[in-house]
Order: C-alpha cells, then sequence, then structure tokens
C-alpha cells in the first residue's frame, strides 16, 4: 500500500511539472467548437462545415507540396503571420456576418480564411510533437485534449458574445504556445529544412483508416449535433486514460491499448447514430468521442513517431495526413446532403450500415498487419544510392526494431533502446519516457541480456556505429 501511494504521489508530481504551453493543441480543440457546437452563430449552418474543413484540407495539402520551401513552419515569420491574420481575421469576419452585416459571402470567406489558418496551426503543433518521444507525445497529446475538454464546457455557460470573443483571442494564444513549446526543446531536437520528400516514406495505412473513420463521422453529421455532456464525458475519460497510464508506468498499459480500445468504442458510437437504432444521445456521443479520441491519439502517436524515428518532416507527413482527413469528412458530408436528397429512408439506413462496415474492415486490415508501434506501417525507408554510411536515422530506427522483433524485447524496452541507439544520456532517457533514472538502467540490464552486448560500445557495434 505504501508503494503504491508513494508512486501515484510521484506521478501526481510529474503532472504539476508539466509546461502549460505544450497543451496548445487543446486551445485550438475548444476553438473549433465555438462556431459549430453551441448553436451561438445564428448563421453558421450544416453546410458550412464541409467549407470550414475543405479549407483545411487544400492547405494542408499546398504547404505539402511547397514544404521544401516553407519549413519548419514555426519559425517561418510569413507562415507565422499568415496564419494568425488567417485565424483572427477569418473569426473576426464569422463574428461580423453573423451578428452584425449578416452576409453569407462574408460568412464564408470567414469560414475559409479560419480553415485555412487552422490548417497552418496545426502543422506547427505537428513540427512540436515529431520532436518527440513517443511517450512525451501520448502525455502532452491527452493533457491537451482535456484542457480543451474543460474549455468547451465552460463555453457552454456563456452567452453567445463572450463565446465570440474567444473565438478571435483562442487562436492567438495557441499560436503563441507552440511557438515557445518549440523555443523550450533543445536545438538539436528541432525540425530541419526538408529533403527530398518520398511518397514512399508516407505511412498509408492509419492515413488511410483515419480517411475512412473521418468519411464516416462526416456521413452521420456528427459535428452538426449540439454538443452534451456525453461528448464530454467520452473524450475526457479516453484521454485521462492515456494520461496516466503512460505517467504511470504500468506494465498493463502500452500503445496497442490505445488501439486495442479506439476500434469497439468508434463502431458502437458509429451505430448507435444510425436512425434505426435510436438511442439515448447521451451513450451514442460518449461512446463515439471516447473513439475517435483514441483513434486521434493513436494516429498523432503513430505519425509523430515516424517523425521522431525517421527524420521526415513533421509539416509535409501531416499535411498529407490531414489534407486527406479533412477531405474525407467533407466527402462524407457531401454523401450525406446527396443522400438525403435522392434516397429513401430505408436505402439511407442500408448505406449507413454500410459506412460502418467500411470502418471495422479498416480497423481489422490496420489490426491484422501492423499493430504495434514500432511497425513500419507500410514504409519503404530507402538510403540515398552511394551513401557511406547506411545508418542514418531512418534506417538506424529500422534497425532497432528488427532486433526488438528477432529478440523479444518489450514494447518499454524497444523505445529504451531506440533512445539509446541515439545516444542519449540515461538521465535524458528517464526524462524522455517518465520514469525514474533506475528503471532506466533496468531496462538498459535487460537490453543487454537479449542482445548478448556488455556495454554502450558493444551495442553501438551491433548498429554498425562503432567508434
Amino acid at each position: 500500500m505504501k508503494e503504491f501511494v508513494r508512486r501515484w504521489k510521484d506521478v501526481l508530481a510529474r503532472v504539476g511539472m508539466l509546461p502549460v504551453v505544450f497543451l496548445g493543441v487543446g486551445l485550438y480543440r475548444a476553438w473549433l467548437s465555438t462556431f459549430f457546437r453551441y448553436e451561438a452563430f445564428p448563421t453558421v449552418e450544416f453546410f458550412d462545415y464541409a467549407v470550414f474543413e475543405g479549407a483545411i484540407g487544400v492547405v494542408s495539402l499546398l504547404v505539402v507540396a511547397f514544404a521544401r520551401r516553407i519549413v519548419p513552419l514555426w519559425c517561418n515569420r510569413v507562415i507565422v503571420r499568415a496564419c494568425a491574420a488567417s485565424m483572427v481575421g477569418g473569426s473576426a469576419l464569422v463574428v461580423i456576418a453573423c451578428f452584425w452585416l449578416r452576409a453569407a459571402p462574408m460568412k464564408y470567406a470567414g469560414l475559409v480564411l479560419a480553415g485555412a489558418g487552422l490548417a497552418l496551426l496545426i502543422l506547427m503543433w505537428s513540427e512540436f510533437f515529431g520532436s518527440l518521444n513517443p511517450m512525451r507525445v501520448a502525455v502532452y497529446y491527452a493533457g491537451a485534449i482535456v484542457l480543451g475538454e474543460c474549455l468547451k464546457w465552460l463555453f457552454a455557460g456563456l452567452d453567445p458574445a463572450h463565446i465570440a470573443v474567444f473565438s478571435v483571442v483562442l487562436p492567438l494564444v495557441s499560436l503563441s504556445w507552440v511557438r515557445r513549446s518549440m523555443r523550450q526543446l533543445p536545438e538539436f531536437d528541432l525540425p530541419k529544412p526538408m529533403g527530398k520528400p518520398r511518397l514512399s516514406e508516407v505511412p498509408w495505412k492509419p492515413i488511410l483508416l483515419m480517411a475512412v473513420c473521418t468519411l464516416a463521422t462526416g456521413f452521420g453529421v456528427l459535428p452538426d449535433k449540439t454538443l452534451v455532456a456525453g461528448n464530454i464525458a467520452g473524450t475526457v475519460l479516453m484521454a485521462l486514460f492515456v494520461f496516466f497510464g503512460v505517467l504511470s508506468s504500468s506494465k498493463w498499459f502500452n500503445f496497442d491499448t490505445i488501439y486495442q480500445l479506439a476500434f469497439p468504442f468508434m463502431i458502437v458510437g458509429l451505430l448507435f447514430i444510425a436512425p434505426q437504432f435510436s438511442p439515448e444521445s447521451q451513450m451514442a456521443a460518449a461512446c463515439y468521442d471516447a473513439g475517435y479520441t483514441m483513434l486521434s491519439l493513436f494516429v498523432a502517436i503513430v505519425m509523430s513517431n515516424i517523425v521522431y524515428r525517421f527524420g521526415i518532416a513533421a509539416a509535409w507527413l501531416n499535411g498529407i495526413e490531414r489534407g486527406i482527413r479533412y477531405l474525407a469528412e467533407s466527402a462524407g458530408w457531401g454523401v450525406f446532403a446527396l443522400g438525403s436528397a435522392f434516397l429513401t429512408r430505408g436505402q439511407m439506413d442500408v448505406l449507413h450500415i454500410g459506412i460502418v462496415a467500411a470502418v471495422a474492415v479498416a480497423f481489422a486490415a490496420l489490426f491484422f498487419t501492423e499493430k504495434h508501434l514500432s511497425a513500419k506501417w507500410g514504409i519503404n525507408l530507402k538510403g540515398d544510392p552511394g551513401e557511406d554510411d547506411v545508418f542514418t536515422p531512418g534506417m538506424l530506427a529500422m534497425r532497432v526494431s528488427d532486433l526488438s522483433r528477432e529478440h523479444n524485447l518489450s514494447p518499454r524496452e524497444e523505445e529504451v533502446l531506440q533512445l539509446l541507439a541515439r545516444r542519449e544520456t540515461a538521465a535524458r532517457i528517464a526524462d524522455n519516457l517518465f520514469v525514474a533514472p533506475g528503471t532506466v538502467k533496468a531496462h538498459t540490464s535487460r537490453i543487454y541480456r537479449k542482445l548478448g552486448v556488455r556495454s554502450r560500445e558493444e551495442l553501438y557495434e551491433l548498429f554498425g556505429q562503432g567508434e
């Protein structure tokens, strides 16, 4: 009992040490809800969300197209100013169009500008998370989700005038926080200018899974539904589960757990919104948001881990994922609108079940092929011809993954091995994994024993890194 109390006191102490600015993703998540979840903006309607999401998708893909010229985004002054002007200016236009002039062209211009700015902000945050070990990504991203949900609950009790003020202010705060977060990272962890991109380095499997799920979301018209307690409860419970699961260093928790919980909650949530089921709305909202939260966390961790391990440009890689995700959700809205106009109620029910089945197939395909965080996710990484040192960061990460599977390393041991291969100190490894230095020594000892080495020098030789 004393050991249990001591352990959780240590966990809570770590929570108090987390920099608040690292949780800025929660601010833009809350900002999204100001326009679409409270019915505070009287002229924002069903079709408008598709316009907003479409703008995010298009600008994300534009960043991909021009990535070599503009990344890293967070320190590109032109991009930063464009992000601030788009989000604040777009929000202001929507506020003016909804409360004073009631001009539809102004409202749509505002939504497009706000969506374009949000795309840039999302990709700046992806650069931050791509500079972190997956353990840190899980903690900070989950913590940011909790912060965002708390703000959403706060907004639910405000009148439209106050919500309008927050819609203009929050983007600037989140933008400020991402830049402050980046400045707290060691210089060698900061994103570098981008080299020549290779489509073979794109992890298409999790990207396509997210696209199928967001298409189903758009078809279910979920973003158009009023925010209820079930939405917040489902999201917060799952985010807290991940947050404390990582900090507790419990043996039962690993990243596969996130994926395994995402699947049933997503399927149940999507079934619950089918008209023929007509369930209690709180349960449907809680199940859906729990599943979508776990899926979002899983994809964020996978994408960030790929950037962290292989040195791929975060804005480029996440631009592809976000572009496809948001355009798929807009397509879901389009399918729903067309179906509602031309199909009978029974035909729409069949189409809904078919889309849910597609989500189940997508989950199963990913689960049975590459279900571990260390999987290659379909990436085919190749060294440049003529390179003398084939152990580039990406190839080294692949080598670590292969050795982990060959010698039956646990997920935690593989995380330690990844950091050892990067020549991190024991203290820095402990900091990255939120564990005590003694725990790192214990993991290192087991790794040495399983790999048949006795020192770091022998370990480096195993990777072809000998002095």
